[in-house]
């Protein structure tokens, strides 16, 4: 218990270390506009996340809301997971698998999916392409994984 309660508090730590480190990220409630192209991603900082990369576009400052970019090489995903705060993503492109509170669902563009605090879940791009998503925490980033 010890354990997972101080990976919870590491990964919360490090998903603010980014945000600090990447420079004034607009807030939630900023006017702005973005896009895919434009975006800056960089490797996923989630343990067990080789082939995702992030972009994140705005955030409020600790423990507040973020909204931002990941992609996935075919076959990357992270590993299943919940959030202390509810997630909202959309599937921008390619196929994905998501396993959300026990249930599999195949998605593709335009599929949108909301996972409550706490609610384990896991998206997986099938391929045969990169998969881009879309996604806003309503609070911290913290990555709690299922064992």
């Amino acid at each position: 218990m010890r354990s997972t309660l101080r990976i919870t508090l590491l990964l919360s730590l490090l998903a603010a270390a980014v945000v600090v480190a990447q420079g004034a990220l607009p807030t939630m409630d900023t006017g702005l506009v973005s896009s895919p192209k434009e975006a800056k991603f960089v490797p996923a900082k989630t343990p067990h996340s080789e082939g995702v990369q992030q972009a994140p576009i705005a955030a409020d400052p600790p423990p507040g809301g973020s909204t931002g970019y990941a992609r996935y090489v075919p076959g990357a995903g992270i590993p299943e997971h919940w959030h202390s705060a509810t997630e909202y993503s959309t599937v921008l492109s390619g196929s994905m698998r998501l396993k959300l509170a026990g249930k599999t669902y195949e998605l593709g563009p335009g599929s949108y999916w909301v996972a409550p605090p706490k609610t384990p879940h896991r998206l997986v791009c099938v391929g045969p392409g990169e998969c881009l998503t879309q996604s806003r925490r309503a609070g911290p980033v913290d990555y709690n994984f299922v064992e």
